[in-house]
């Protein structure tokens, strides 16, 4: 399968948490990314992971999930 990971438009891949989570769970899915070729990032959402954030003030799901949509937000067109 090397061939069809060359060819690939892009090679990032963007890990997301479950609940009572970080990214921290990611690590070694991660470094069998990375081994494969892939740019794996993996981010803590609000409140969770190093986010201090009290998980009791985050009232919405957009509130929740404003990492992602910041990271998501920022990536140069050549990345989406």
């Amino acid at each position: 399968t090397p061939d069809i990971i060359d060819n690939m438009e892009t090679k990032k891949f963007v890990l997301i948490h479950g609940e009572g989570f970080g990214a921290w769970c990611w690590y070694k899915s991660i470094a069998f990314l990375e081994e494969a070729g892939f740019l794996p990032i993996a981010l803590d959402l609000t409140g969770s992971g190093i986010d201090n954030t009290d998980t009791s003030s985050i009232t919405s799901l957009t509130e929740y999930a404003k990492p992602l949509i910041d990271y998501l937000s920022n990536l140069r067109e050549s990345e989406k």
